[in-house]
């Protein structure tokens, strides 16, 4: 038979399992995913409690799954590296961000992460370089109309 004591420990160790792996709402999701980009500028590797060490797949093929993967990214961008967020988009478990980045020349950037559980488990990016002229239709990327920030 179960003491009152065991019985309060047990539903402590549920209640806080179960806090631990709460899903976030819309606005952490996207402040978690911000975060993530821009530590690609700070070399802050506080942003990667974010990440699912156990989970994480990168959809870039230039960059490896996991954390090792992220560190070394970190690791190889210059230390002038900019992470400009343009606007984010939250939907369930995905996150999209259009970003303008500077890292060997400025680019115009558009992430998607999915997270589970409260934390990123895949990334998937394009990247391409800013134009800097307009097109035919008189556009830069990302598009001319006034920007919404995050």
């Amino acid at each position: 038979m179960l003491t009152t004591a065991t019985i309060l420990v047990l539903a402590f160790a549920i209640i806080a399992g179960s806090a631990h792996a709460r899903d976030l709402s819309p606005r952490e999701k996207k402040d978690a995913a911000v975060q993530f980009l821009k530590s690609l500028e700070s070399k802050d590797s506080k942003a990667l409690k974010y990440v699912d060490p156990d989970k994480y797949i990168q959809h870039n093929l230039h960059v490896e799954d996991g954390l090792p993967g992220v560190r070394k990214l970190l690791a190889s961008l210059p230390g002038d590296t900019k992470v400009d967020v343009v606007r984010t988009l939250a939907d369930g478990d995905f996150v999209v961000i259009h970003t303008e980045y500077d890292f060997f020349g400025p680019k115009v950037g558009f992430d998607i992460f999915r997270f589970e559980n409260g934390k990123i488990v895949e990334h998937w990016d394009n990247l391409e370089a800013k134009c800097q002229r307009p097109n035919a239709s008189g556009r830069t990327r990302p598009m001319d109309p006034p920007r919404s920030r995050i």
